[in-house]
């Protein structure tokens, strides 16, 4: 497609059109190409339209001001329209925040997108683009497509100018001079409780044309929908369209100014129009009844009551935006911009099962009824929910409204009745179904009274509104005498196993069902989660292009989003260790393996079987590894954690424990929330120190230190995750702890054969040069645990590499005796090289 040529029109030129000049030439030559080499007088226009070639796309701007006409341009601008498919016609006002564009050709989406940019790239002005009609002189591109628009300004016009032609005669010398005994008339002589224009015929048959459009008029045609959506009634409506006026006219601003005997005043004020209307005293009287033009605050100087006489009625700007065609103007309100989500939720897109699609539509089609019912979405997975509103309105093909009710702590309390009224507002003149999200909603900063003060305004819906809440009792106490019913039939264990599946299906993973309902339950990341983690799975590179990697690329994308938001008292390790690398009796590592059972089945066990009737707490699993220190306790944790294919958080009691009374048992409180939400795996090491026996109360201190271990007994018993302790102490732990624990399991220390395949483990075959005798002795002479041996081959591997050599006979020893140094153990003598000949 050739370059776009662009004409850009002023007389005289100003900043608006030189500053369109400047963005066009700031542009590739090969997209946009200037013509006529500046801001062009609209008499070179015609010119510079037919020397261009056939088929070439031609934007013109038209800047004016807004005292200026340009009839004959707007009829040439619509003759080249009807002659040409690829001409655009632009025209802005200087000083107004709008652009008119009128477009023969609708399908130039390249074109108007590009011309769409220019005007606005960065977004800080409105671009109207209501009709994409031909552009004709006056008001006529405004009102095409409009009809009910069109007979509202000519009722406007028609008031306007005759309330103003009573100050003027012009008979004589072609002049115009203001009548003073019209004015006296007006002012003294006028029957008091009379209006102005009663009695004049053209205003009667302008007021009867304009009730007729209004019967007539297309509901879909924003005036006339705000008209019937809020339920105004002609006197309102005829006060709402006189404020409307000057927005449609600059000539309505001048006979205002005439009216106002004002040149200064362009707005008309709520006397003036009361006066045109009817009796001030009963205008007034009636709109207070009413309330509905100051309720659905229609003004912008209207604070919810009827406004003093002298007060300009000016349009609520959000409000203003819409009905001149832009569709985001009433979200883009300032009172709103805070509480509004203008982005989708996340997770439509998994819900793929057909009785979750059923369900969203049931639940869509709920919230499209008339009437005034909370609908209460009650459930711990708000984001199951949520997904269930957005892939309803996909269905529906309409947009929800979105809203945070945490965000209200950003109100003031003064303006949380406003907030409410203008949401209202906005869900009856879109016909969008309205969804409050009370997820992350606190107690404190009064956001109590500002959610009663929020949702008495929402009452005024007049459809059915859903609240996400996990706290129904709280939310039905702001809700007064209004209606609610609770939905909880949500069966979120399902559908986050199907949704698994398929945030892993998107990632180019596969999981059976078994599986897939394993991982559920590891992860309890809600459905929002699982699509992010399929997105940041599907974003990053595959070592290998298996089946396996796919997974391992899905599962690590799982820990990343879990591990959000970590609290930072407690330690998240990535496990390495595999159960296979554990070096114990045959029946430990049974008992082990029965841990990672546990978990993995435990939904086919507690769902499925329905143990969880029989269990009212204790549905976690709960372990304690004791034996002395080396002999791998930390290692099987890890273990068994990988195998599980989870993180582990290792609690750091310098962290855990304050000496303030209360803060050690919130911090306790977090961490489990932690591993609750992120599906990680709890480890506590030297668990001693934190589940001491409970002794006799002596002091305060004693006393406050009984709580807390029976404060993490309780905890423990509420978790449903695993949890396992390490201790060298058994000895020291409560009983009532020990009574409470799935698996207490022995590390005893390594006997020889032990001992020999820990040496093998730990020593990898290019490290060193020691054979299978060699291997026996070490067993027998050196009798620690398995750390200790670790570190023994850790630091011979130093050694020999500064030696430049693989591990030997001489570096085995030489860490062996620093080792027991370190343990304060009596030195041995290896004399690992005759031993070695020796066996």
């Amino acid at each position: 497609m050739p370059p776009i040529r662009v004409i850009v029109v002023s007389s005289p030129s100003d900043l608006l059109a030189t500053g369109i000049k400047a963005a066009v030439e700031s542009e590739p030559r090969d997209v946009m190409a200037l013509l006529g080499g500046d801001v062009v007088a609209p008499e070179d226009v015609e010119p510079l339209v037919q020397s261009l070639p056939p088929a070439t796309p031609c934007a013109i701007f038209v800047v004016q001001n807004e005292n200026e006409t340009y009839g004959a341009l707007a009829r040439d601008a619509a003759q080249w329209l009807d002659d040409s498919e690829n001409i655009v016609v632009l025209r802005g006002t200087v000083g107004e925040d709008h652009v008119e564009i009128a477009a023969r050709n609708v399908s130039m989406e390249r074109l108007l997108s590009a011309v769409r940019n220019l005007l606005d790239p960065d977004a800080s002005a409105s671009i109207y683009a209501p009709t994409h009609e031909p552009m004709t002189q006056g008001n006529d591109a405004t009102h095409s497509g409009r009809p009910f628009l069109h007979a509202a300004t000519a009722w406007i016009h028609t008031v306007l100018h005759e309330a103003s032609g009573r100050l003027f005669d012009s008979s004589a010398d072609d002049s115009v001079s203001v009548k003073l005994a019209a004015v006296a008339d007006w002012i003294q002589a006028r029957p008091p409780h009379t209006a102005l224009l009663a009695g004049n015929e053209n205003v009667a048959d302008a007021d009867l044309a304009l009730q007729q459009a209004l019967a007539e008029a297309d509901r879909t045609e924003p005036l006339a929908r705000l008209l019937y959506a809020l339920s105004l009634d002609m006197l309102e409506i005829r006060i709402f369209l006189l404020a409307f006026g000057p927005e449609l006219d600059p000539r309505y601003q001048r006979w205002i100014s005439l009216l106002m005997d004002d040149a200064g005043r362009r707005v008309g004020t709520y006397g003036l129009f009361a006066e045109l209307l009817g009796a001030p005293s009963d205008v007034s009287g009636h709109l207070a009844s009413s309330g509905r033009l100051s309720s659905w605050r229609l003004f912008g100087t209207m604070a919810g009551a009827v406004p003093s006489a002298d007060e300009p009625l000016r349009l609520d700007a959000p409000l203003r935006r819409w009905l001149l065609g832009a569709n985001g103007g009433l979200t883009d309100d300032p009172p709103l911009r805070s509480i509004l989500i203008p982005a989708a939720w996340l997770g439509a897109r998994l819900l793929e099962a057909p009785s979750d699609i059923e369900r969203a539509e049931r639940l869509m089609a709920r919230l499209r009824c008339n009437g005034k019912m909370w609908l209460l979405l009650n459930s711990d997975d708000s984001a199951t929910w949520r997904a269930l509103v957005e892939k309803g309105s996909e269905h529906a093909g309409i947009e929800p409204i979105r809203v945070s009710l945490a965000r209200l702590a950003d109100v003031a309390e003064a303006d949380a009745d406003d907030a409410g009224m203008r949401l209202a507002r906005l869900a009856r003149l879109t016909g969008r179904p309205l969804v409050l999200d009370a997820t992350g909603l606190d107690d404190g900063n009064g956001i109590d009274e500002r959610l009663r003060l929020f949702l008495r305004a929402l009452e005024h819906v007049g459809r059915h509104i859903a609240i996400i809440t996990a706290n129904p009792a709280r939310i039905a106490a702001h809700l007064g005498t209004g209606v609610y019913e609770i939905e909880e039939d949500m069966p979120s264990g399902t559908i986050r196993a199907s949704a698994l599946q398929s945030a892993a299906q998107v990632a180019c993973a596969s999981f059976t069902d078994e599986g897939a309902e394993a991982l559920a339950n590891l992860f309890p990341l809600q459905i929002d989660g699982l699509d992010r983690a399929s997105r940041l799975a599907s974003a990053r590179p595959l070592s290998h292009d298996d089946e396996a990697s796919q997974r391992i690329r899905f599962i690590a994308a799982c820990n990343e989003i879990a591990a959000e938001g970590a609290s930072g008292l407690a330690q998240r390790i990535e496990p390495t260790f595999d159960l296979d690398d554990l070096v114990l009796p045959q029946d430990r590592k049974e008992q082990i393996e029965e841990i990672v059972s546990n978990i993995r089945f435990a939904p086919k066990v507690l769902e499925g079987w329905k143990f969880r009737d029989q269990l009212p707490y204790g549905l976690g699993v709960t372990s304690l590894f004791h034996g002395p220190s080396g002999t791998g306790k930390t290692m099987a944790a890890l273990a068994v954690a990988h195998r599980l294919g989870v993180q582990v958080l290792r609690i750091d009691l310098s962290r855990l424990v304050s000496k303030y009374i209360g803060d050690t048992e919130k911090n306790i409180d977090r961490i489990f929330l932690e591993a609750q939400h992120t599906g990680a795996a709890l480890l506590i090491d030297e668990a001693d120190g934190l589940l001491a026996r409970r002794g006799e109360v002596k002091d305060a201190h004693d006393r406050y230190a009984n709580i807390e271990t029976s404060y993490l007994l309780q905890r423990m018993e509420g978790h449903e995750g695993l949890v396992i302790l390490t201790t060298n102490l058994r000895q020291n732990i409560d009983p009532a702890f020990l009574r409470r624990l799935r698996f207490i399991i022995d590390f005893p220390r390594p006997d020889a054969a032990a001992r020999e395949a820990i040496w093998r483990r730990c020593l990898p075959e290019e490290s060193h040069d020691l054979d299978d005798a060699m291997f026996r002795q070490l067993a027998r002479k050196i009798e620690l645990t398995g750390g200790s041996i670790r570190q023994i081959t850790l630091r011979a591997a130093f050694i020999a590499a500064a030696a430049n050599s693989t591990i030997g006979p001489a570096h085995i020893t030489r860490a062996s005796r620093a080792e027991y140094a370190k343990l304060g153990i009596p030195a041995i003598d290896l004399n690992l090289g005759e031993g070695a000949r020796a066996a």
